[in-house]
């Protein structure tokens, strides 16, 4: 009998397992029976909460807010997008550089390029303005902006923005064409170049930016900003040797945005590109070494200047969060404050009281 028992015991306990694998073959071949419409629906989902995020709603105006567009350098990433950092403040946004996929990546953000109230260019290598034409795209088309992309920068910048109109000016042609001059105004297609110097750049409704010259020789002039506002600032370096005259204009900043390359690593491509029968290769990478900080010189500025946070972007070599920090080795031993070594997405809200507060919009 008991024999008899435990075997109707095992029956029962292998039929529930039966009819719950009998269950679960039935959902999942509906499930891949009616898979494209549940993709479907996913995808309208995903569009909606997309065409409808509002990113701005959830910045306090109180603030000013420092988005990352682009962290990397001219060595190819795909984490990274080449040099932008872009602010919002007093309901304008201000850009600073616009490398390769800068645009793009301020549009996955989410900041409204609709509101850019100008692009200032730290100086005129190419990976700081070669995201130029798709950002102002961007602006166009998605915004329909009725006036040209205002750009500012060093001497040269007119001819960069001249270029581009031209460049683009087939493009923006079959574009009116196509979607008509309501949704892409042709007031509104390619770029006001203007020429900048040292001085206050930018004067209204409180905010003031100001350029300044950085050493990033033979490229000159090379500037760096700082905005002002409402008793917070931020201070944007620029591509630029160690510089006494940055740590002079960010004193006191709340968020001192450094560039940084680390010369053991660079110098160890350097060798590698020479072992592998790449000479011109590894001159650039050894070249490259004297008009870049490096972490500790970006930390003895912060200390100079008595900057409340600093934060890494223009990571030279340009390498995956994982190791971001053997790139910025050595700054917390020459600056004893908070350091960020930043990521594409990143958002620092600054309030003035408080350390900037951190959030990724990519994430």
């Amino acid at each position: 009998m008991r024999l008899w028992g435990e075997l109707y015991d095992m029956i029962k306990r292998n039929r529930r397992i039966l009819i719950f694998l009998s269950g679960a073959a039935l959902i999942g071949s509906l499930l891949f029976a009616n898979r494209d419409a549940l993709l479907q629906r996913a995808f309208e989902r995903a569009v909606g909460q997309a065409i409808g995020r509002d990113v701005v709603a959830s910045l306090d105006p109180k603030d000013i807010h420092v988005g990352f567009c682009g962290t990397g350098s001219p060595l190819p990433s795909r984490d990274r997008a080449s040099a932008c950092t872009a602010i919002w403040v007093g309901g304008k946004l201000f850009v600073f550089d616009a490398g390769e996929g800068a645009g793009e990546t301020l549009s996955l953000m989410g900041l409204p390029l609709g509101k850019i109230a100008g692009v200032y260019l730290t100086h005129l290598h190419s990976d700081h303005f070669e995201g130029l034409g798709p950002l102002a795209l961007q602006r166009w088309a998605g915004a329909s902006a009725a006036t040209p992309l205002p750009l500012f920068g060093p001497a040269g910048t007119d001819q960069i923005a001249q270029g581009l109109t031209q460049a683009y000016g087939p493009d923006s042609k079959f574009r009116m064409a196509h979607h008509g001059a309501t949704a892409v105004p042709p007031s509104g297609f390619g770029f006001a170049g203007t020429v900048i110097a040292p001085g206050i750049v930018y004067d209204q409704d409180g905010i003031r930016i100001t350029a300044f010259a950085v050493p990033h020789d033979p490229v000159k002039p090379a500037f760096g900003y700082r905005l002002d506002w409402q008793g917070k600032s931020v201070t944007i370096s620029g591509d630029t040797a160690k510089s006494d005259t940055l740590a002079k204009m960010a004193k006191g900043t709340d968020v001192l945005v450094h560039e940084v390359l680390n010369r053991d690593m660079v110098q160890a491509m350097a060798e590698a590109a020479a072992r592998h029968g790449q000479p011109n290769r590894a001159k650039v990478f050894r070249d490259i070494q004297s008009y870049h900080a490096s972490p500790e010189e970006a930390g003895e500025v912060a200390s100079a200047a008595g900057a409340k946070m600093l934060a890494f972007t223009h990571l030279v070599p340009s390498v995956p969060k994982a190791m971001t920090g053997l790139v910025i080795a050595g700054a917390d031993r020459r600056y004893n404050g908070p350091i960020r070594a930043m990521r594409d997405g990143d958002l620092l809200s600054i309030n003035g009281r408080d350390d900037p507060s951190y959030r990724n919009l990519l994430d």
